[in-house]
């Protein structure tokens, strides 16, 4: 291999470093929104019923599973472009990411967790007019736990 080669390649191994400006953001990102998510919570114990209470709570799971989302993706870039992340002997390390593929799954696991939260977000407001919106309520529901079913079933090994 030539002088030049040896050269470029290890820039181009070295260039692997800029990764740490996305992680570090979204480090901060994930700070930012398990704050919030404490102020939600305090909000809503200091709220005083719980018709004010259950609105914010489900927001604070929101804002805590996006601060998750968060989490994942900056220890996955930091995994799949700098070095692995070594975890605390004995403790099973679930944010282990050895592909795009596993940070892909596990993203996606999270965010639809997000996306069950905002529909119960939106069913609180629920107001139905008549039998077709209970129905077509029915049907939502339904549609989620499928989704929910598949996600899980993609995930189990087959035996």
């Amino acid at each position: 291999m030539s002088r030049i080669e040896q050269l470029i390649q290890s820039l181009l191994w070295q260039a692997r470093w800029v990764m740490l400006l996305p992680v570090a953001g979204l480090l901060a990102g994930a700070v930012y929104f398990a704050l919030q998510t404490g102020l939600e919570v305090w909000q809503a114990l200091s709220s005083g019923s719980v018709e004010k209470a259950l609105p914010l709570m489900v927001g604070a799971v929101d804002l805590a599973l996006l601060a998750s989302v968060l989490i994942i993706f900056a220890l996955g870039l930091y995994e799949l472009f700098i070095a692995e992340v070594n975890p605390m002997k004995g403790s099973l390390n679930v944010l282990v990411v050895r592909s795009l593929n596993d940070l892909k799954t596990k993203l996606g696991q999270v965010i639809m967790m997000i996306l069950v939260v905002k529909f119960f977000e939106k069913a609180l407001a629920f107001s139905p007019k008549g039998a077709l919106d209970f129905l077509f309520y029915a049907g939502a529901v339904a549609l989620l736990g499928a989704a929910l079913w598949l996600v899980q079933a993609r995930d189990k090994p087959e035996k």
